[in-house]
């Protein structure tokens, strides 16, 4: 997001997204529609790659080629039951002040000896989709007839429409048991490349001092991304990120 483009030079570039989309032999379907034809995905990734239709194009095509091997549209939980049964992770019921879908993880409930690489891997793909399934995204924006450009969700009671997720990571009693590289290498292919800038913030939880060397090997494959992370204490989460009672329960400390 961020930017606010010339309403001509947006189109301009979603056709040749478009028309670049369908040169390509055997492409994916997007959620079961054709990936060209749906201009909303077309803006998000020329958005995330600042309008280079040739790296959009690029991305767009892996992420959809990954879809497809992964068979995220055939995920469910019957794949992952002894990982969701111990709520290592859950989309949380309420949204946080900005109305963002909010995904929790709680680091303690996950141990590298025990668990299933793909099982962990699936159900995290799983809830990236039901967050997808909560948020919004955009269109291009339009050209009013006065020459203004005027997005595409402007209305008489317009709001900011909610495109990103806040992904939670509680870290509290964290431990080597739970510095698993595999699995975050994984966590943020996942976001860099298929979901990319789907989470707005990643709040790392009181995170103890342990943790600071599975940081260190974790940060730079964030690269830009990892601005959007911060380290925050319970207190932080409760006075800046929920309403009084929304809070996830884990964080308020039952």
């Amino acid at each position: 997001g961020g930017l606010a483009p010339d309403p001509v030079l947006a189109r301009q570039c979603v056709e040749e997204l478009r028309q670049r989309l369908r040169r390509v032999p055997d492409l994916p379907p997007w959620r079961g529609r054709q990936a060209a034809e749906d201009e909303r995905l077309l803006w998000w990734f020329l958005r995330d790659r600042r309008l280079d239709v040739a790296e959009s194009a690029a991305k767009l095509e892996r992420c959809l080629r990954w879809r497809c091997d992964f068979r995220v549209d055939r995920l469910g939980p019957e794949l992952f039951l002894k990982e969701l049964r111990a709520r290592k992770a859950y989309l949380h019921e309420h949204a946080d002040v900005a109305g963002r879908p909010a995904i929790v993880a709680i680091a303690q409930r996950h141990n590298v000896l025990e668990r299933r690489l793909l099982d962990s891997c699936r159900m995290c793909a799983w809830f990236m989709e039901r967050a997808l399934d909560q948020l919004e995204t955009v269109e291009p924006p339009t050209a009013e007839p006065g020459g203004e450009a005027r997005s595409a969700t402007e209305g008489p009671e317009s709001r900011e429409p909610v495109e990103q997720a806040l992904g939670i990571f509680d870290l509290r009693d964290f431990s080597p048991l739970q510095a698993d590289l595999e699995f975050a290498k994984f966590l943020v292919e996942v976001l860099y490349c298929y979901y990319p800038g789907r989470l707005g913030r990643i709040l790392l939880v009181d995170a103890p001092e342990v943790f600071s060397g599975f940081w260190d090997s974790v940060r730079p494959l964030l690269r830009h991304y990892a601005s959007l992370t911060e380290f925050v204490t319970r207190d932080e989460v409760r006075r800046h990120y929920f309403a009084p009672g929304h809070m996830p329960r884990e964080l308020e400390g039952w």
